[in-house]
């Protein structure tokens, strides 16, 4: 960053007073940035830190600060994007480097359902989206300061956002590992007991159903956040959700993607039928063959994803998918995976999309609002942001929204663990069990308790 040539651009701007913040866009090039070490920096800003890392390392995008942003209690896509839209018209932009092409991001998305929420969920909005003040992604290697315009003072801008980068490079990231006090498994044989009654009334009208469970860990002191960041960059292949709001934080390493939208086009996927994997390719590989073949878990992943394309239909055009699905690996488990993509209508709300997927018969069931009443009324908790659509949308309409799978709810020293399994006609309870276990494992690792 040319500190001379970049103060220059600040003081030559004319300010718009139509705007109230004004968005700096810099390069983060010459800096030796991380995740820990931005997190670590901007501690003092808990609770309203987040952490979102694309599978495909299409982004690495970190927020810091909630200077604003919307709230709901419930979902209207309408308002929502009256809001979106509002929001990004308060911002008057200006880049110290023409070569960087990044808009500032709302993060965030709504809970699973709208069931009365338990203690454990209230520091989180039945919907929410936030504009950070510092934005990073380092992916594109570039970052965003908002600052109010009544606050700005255009002459030692540029060196407040150096002499920040620099100290973020400073920063030397501490990690206190904890032990683990106890784990206790939420009403397991009742959770089985669950499954038994649910085979009875699945039927013709009533296909699928997505059922869950919780596992309690406690550990012997506070969870040291740093130490969770750390843990969560051991596995490739996954998308890294760590949303902090007020005392809690939910950490998920999803498979899962919703939807995304770059340059109009819609991609999404289906994700449905799984196996456990093992420390022996051989097994491994006579498993995968016979995964393709049984009859279970390809009329899951069908269900899956001819009820992911109806979705999409009224809100895309040209869509296009393989009609045999692929395995998708992940480090404790399979998945049968099929890619579909097609063009975003020019008139589609993304909050529309957003509402009409979720959630997917992945996550919920078949009939979708059939299912997600059964779940809403017998499931023995509130599942609040567990396999709950968060993620992205940028000003310049791009988005990407993710199914929060393989996660967990921190406060203070426990975690809550959540895991869940579709039932379908010929469902196995104990082996379903034994699915969610392997669920579990995931956050488990994150925590060291494996």
């Amino acid at each position: 960053m040319n500190v001379q040539s970049s103060q220059q651009l600040i003081e030559d701007l004319t300010l718009d007073s139509n705007t109230p913040y004004l968005a700096v866009v810099f390069s983060l090039d010459g800096f030796n940035l991380s995740e820990a070490k931005i997190l670590d920096y901007f501690k003092e800003h808990k609770g309203e830190r987040y952490w979102f890392k694309s599978k495909e390392n299409v982004f690495n995008k970190i927020g810091i600060g909630y200077l604003d942003g919307f709230t709901r209690s419930n979902f209207d896509s309408g308002t929502l994007d009256e809001l979106k839209t509002t929001v990004f018209q308060k911002l008057q932009y200006i880049k110290l480097d023409e070569s960087i092409d990044m808009k500032a991001d709302l993060f965030g998305g709504m809970r699973f359902d709208d069931k009365k929420s338990s203690d454990e969920w209230m520091d989180f909005d039945m919907v929410g989206f936030h504009l950070a003040r510092w934005q990073f992604d380092l992916e594109k290697n570039a970052g965003i300061f908002i600052i109010e315009k009544d606050e700005l003072e255009k002459q030692g801008l540029v060196r407040y956002i150096l002499h920040t980068l620099e100290g973020i490079e400073r920063s030397s990231v501490k990690v206190r590992i904890s032990s683990i006090k106890s784990e206790h498994e939420i009403f397991p044989e009742e959770w089985k007991n669950l499954v038994k009654e649910t085979l009875n009334v699945l039927d013709s009208d009533f296909l699928k159903v997505v059922l869950s469970r919780q596992l309690l860990v406690r550990m012997d002191e506070h969870i040291d956040l740093n130490f969770i960041i750390n843990r969560l960059l051991d596995e490739a292949g996954t998308y890294i959700v760590y949303f902090e709001r007020k005392n809690s934080v939910f950490v998920s390493k999803t498979p899962e993607k919703l939807f995304n939208v770059f340059n109009n086009k819609l991609l999404t996927n289906a994700i449905a039928g799984s196996i456990p994997r093992t420390q022996d390719y051989r097994v491994n590989d006579a498993n995968k063959a016979e995964f393709l073949r049984d009859e279970k878990n390809l009329f899951e992943h069908i269900v899956v994803r001819d009820s992911i394309i109806e979705d999409i239909k009224a809100y895309t055009h040209d869509i296009m998918y393989d009609y045999k699905p692929s395995i998708m690996e992940n480090r404790y488990i399979y998945h049968l995976y099929t890619p579909i993509e097609a063009v975003l209508n020019e008139d589609a709300n993304l909050f529309d999309v957003l509402y009409q997927m979720h959630p997917t018969p992945a996550v919920g069931g078949l009939p979708k609002n059939l299912a997600q009443e059964y779940i809403k009324e017998h499931e023995f908790y509130t599942r609040g942001l567990y396999a709950a659509p968060l993620g992205f949308i940028s000003e310049n309409n791009d988005a990407e929204f993710v199914v929060a799978l393989r996660s967990m709810l921190i406060k203070g020293s426990s975690a809550t663990l959540f895991a869940g399994a579709g039932i379908v006609e010929g469902s196995d309870p104990e082996l379903e069990y034994v699915e969610t276990t392997t669920k579990f494992r995931p956050m488990l690792n994150v925590l060291e308790a494996l």
